[in-house]
């Protein structure tokens, strides 16, 4: 789900209106439930509604069961409904009680046989009149203001407000969803999937829509208005799908979308593929004024949004529907990817400063703006809705992503071909935090949870206090950094790399160093004086700091052999070098890194002057 809007259009923080909603859950969940394996799996979904007069006048919802393995008796989520009836698919009438109450209200079916792995039943539920009112999130599950304004909003528990079902966002329908659904003539139903075919009687008509890809509840849905739309072709290869927009015939406007096939294709550039090409993409203003929701092939909008939000919703195809998030604990996988996506949307559009525009406005300075310190962690960030839908699962979130992409060099083949491969194990399933982390570490080959556990399992941020001085050596400049970690206890020792920008007279140059300590030193040496330095200068890392000239600063070396120093052996450009403290980096005299390691290292350097860091051990060594 994204964010509440004001009138033009631009996003409020997700965490002001999501305080409306806060402890709505919390009391009755106490924590996101965890991934659950039943006994049946639900395969399918069949919704047929006939809705006017202002209520439901038949509901016939049909969900296919598959065993895992033997069964009994099925419990499903719906709330406050009171069942017509309920069969079986031979139309055998099947006891049924309900148990709990609120959002943990349950049906409980009792089988009079049992069905075996691997063996499948319809059920089919009845009812009629009004659907469940007691459902209070961002949406209200399905909402009917009349004949001419009907839409079902789910996200997270609200699909068990209409429709029984296993209703978390891991039980996927594997054979996705289908509708028929009727009402007045005059107006028109949109839906998830492929428009099958209408049937008019007299003053009403019957839309059928059939979507055939696994789905999760919360992203089912359809809306009835008043609409028109406005029709594009999206080709990518061979693929030519239709694309549309769906708007009130009051607020009709034929541009809005007309950058929806570009974007298709900028993060099918990116993401792999649109993955339900060989059906269509539609936006839909069906929505109440005030947020978005990316129903799968569909999304839905409360107002003709901005660009920005459209690539969000566009993004949330990718992550979200097609690799949906295990349970709410993960929903920075949905959240955070989309909000990404909007720097990404902006990068193909106009290039690298419009990426870094994006970043710096909607995310870093957006989350600073409004986070308190420590704040939450990005995972599992508490029971409500105020913490999932927060700007520690949007705008921390977004800003992970960001930062892998710079610790991973900054080469975006790495870093997409990491999210295409993560993509490959989940596509049309779900993913937890922990598997995204080891198909990172997996396909780029790099231990990297020492960046996760900082980023996403813990709260807080680095603030950082940078002094800096200069010294003439006589030959030439030392340049001396050091870096303060004054972020409160409750945060970590932030271990990152950082770019430092040094301005001379002729020009400047950039020097990378690894901090990971709570006061650390550099020292560099220089062929011109340095007039000033410029930390983290194209916003990598969401942090804060100052930086101020410090004429006392000094560093002192410590003797060769000292605990923590290194042994160097040099013969012609052959370098020997062993650390007594472990991680050890070498960098030019330019302060560009050569390359970090552990313990020992052989290496073959042109000839010139280096530097080794280990901790806060720096020593010079020449190669002639």
């Amino acid at each position: 789900m994204l964010q509440i809007f004001i009138l033009n259009y631009e996003p409020l923080p997700r965490e002001l209106e999501a305080r409306r909603y806060e402890g709505l859950y919390s009391a009755e969940l106490l924590v996101w439930p965890d991934v659950e394996t039943t006994a049946y799996d639900i395969r399918k979904y069949y919704i047929k509604m006939a809705i006017y007069g202002g209520q439901i006048q038949s509901a016939e919802i049909g969900i296919k069961i598959q065993g895992r393995w033997s069964f009994d008796s099925i419990a499903l989520n719906l709330v406050d409904i009171v069942l017509d009836s309920l069969k079986d698919g031979s139309g055998n009438p099947l006891p049924h009680a309900y148990v709990g109450t609120g959002s943990d209200r349950m049906v409980i079916i009792n089988l009079p046989y049992v069905v075996n792995a691997g063996d499948t039943l319809w059920l089919w539920a009845y009812y009629h009149g009004m659907p469940a009112t007691s459902c209070g999130s961002f949406g209200s599950g399905l909402t009917i203001e009349g004949d001419t304004f009907v839409y079902a909003d789910n996200e997270p528990y609200n699909f068990r407000c209409w429709v029984p079902s296993w209703d978390q966002p891991y039980e996927k329908a594997e054979e996705g969803v289908e509708f028929e659904i009727t009402a007045r003539a005059d107006m028109e139903v949109v839906a998830n999937g492929v428009l099958i075919d209408t049937q008019t009687v007299g003053s009403y008509k019957r839309w059928h829509y059939k979507h055939g890809y696994p789905i999760a509840p919360y992203l089912i849905t359809f809306a009835i208005r008043d609409l028109n739309y406005v029709e594009w072709t999206w080709s990518y290869g061979s693929i030519n799908m239709p694309v549309r927009s769906w708007m009130p015939v009051g607020s009709f406007s034929p541009t809005w979308g007309d950058d929806l096939t570009r974007m298709l294709t900028a993060f099918s550039n990116r993401y792999g593929v649109y993955p339900f090409y060989d059906e269509k993409y539609e936006q839909s203003v069906v929505l109440p004024g005030g947020w978005a929701m990316e129903d799968q092939t569909n999304s839905f909008f409360g107002g003709r949004y901005s660009n920005s939000t459209q690539a969000h919703e566009l993004a949330h195809q990718w992550w979200g529907d097609l690799v949906t998030c295990g349970t709410f604990k993960d929903i920075w996988l949905n959240e955070g990817f989309a909000t990404y996506s909007e720097l990404i949307w902006r990068e193909d559009s106009g290039g690298f400063t419009a990426y870094q525009n994006r970043y710096l406005n909607r995310v870093e300075n957006v989350f600073l703006s409004y986070a308190s310190f420590p704040g939450k962690p990005v995972y599992n960030p508490g029971p409500s809705l105020g913490d999932v839908f927060s700007i520690y699962t949007y705008e921390k979130g977004a800003a992970v992503l960001h930062m892998l992409r710079y610790v991973l060099d900054k080469d975006t083949s790495l870093f997409f071909g990491a999210l295409r491969y993560y993509r490959s194990q989940h596509e049309f399933s779900y993913a937890l935090t922990s598997q995204f982390i080891n198909d990172v570490m997996t396909y780029t080959g790099r231990d990297l949870m020492w960046f996760f556990n900082e980023w996403v399992y813990q709260p807080g941020w680095p603030i950082y206090d940078v002094r800096w001085n200069k010294n003439f050596t006589g030959s030439n400049w030392q340049l001396i950094i050091r870096i303060i970690q004054t972020q409160p206890s409750s945060a970590p020792i932030y271990k990152m790399p950082i770019e430092i920008r040094v301005s001379f007279s002729s020009g400047d140059t950039t020097l990378v160093v690894w901090d990971s300590l709570a006061t650390q030193d550099f020292v560099f040496y220089l062929n011109s004086e340095p007039m000033s330095i410029t930390f983290d200068p194209d916003y990598w890392i969401l942090e804060e700091h100052t930086v101020s000239f410090d004429g006392s600063l000094n560093v002192a070396e410590r003797p060769t052999n000292a605990r923590g120093g290194v042994d160097i052996s040099i013969n012609g450009g052959v370098v020997e070098i062993r650390s007594y403290a472990g991680d050890f980096e070498i960098y030019s005299a330019e302060g560009r890194l050569v390359g970090r390691y552990s313990d020992r290292a052989e290496l073959n350097l042109k000839s010139g002057a280096y530097f080794i860091v280990s901790g806060r051990y720096i020593r010079k060594f020449i190669v002639k």
